[in-house]
């Protein structure tokens, strides 16, 4: 998705240096792209959010309760520090 295509769907833009979705490889190179624009509706059937900060409601299954982390720390002062913690 990118920001100030309003069209429902997908167009296709050439896109050069300094726009969002493309990083030229070369110096001047542009390159046509097929790009989504801006406007959800229900014609996109996936939408990634993240919640950036909460509410004054609580959403139910979802902002209630906390998931704990599924992977530990790698680095090993990070490890003495969470042992240090639990101790």
């Amino acid at each position: 998705m990118k920001q100030g295509v309003l069209p429902h769907g997908r167009v296709r833009l050439l896109l050069s240096k300094g726009h969002s979705c493309y990083r030229p490889r070369r110096t001047g190179e542009r390159k046509r792209k097929s790009v989504g624009g801006c406007i959800v509706d229900a014609n996109l059937s996936v939408l990634n959010l993240v919640i950036v900060k909460n509410g004054k409601k609580d959403f139910p299954g979802l902002t209630d309760t906390t998931m704990p982390r599924r992977l530990g720390p790698k680095r090993a002062s990070r490890i003495r520090k969470k042992i240090k913690k639990i101790d």
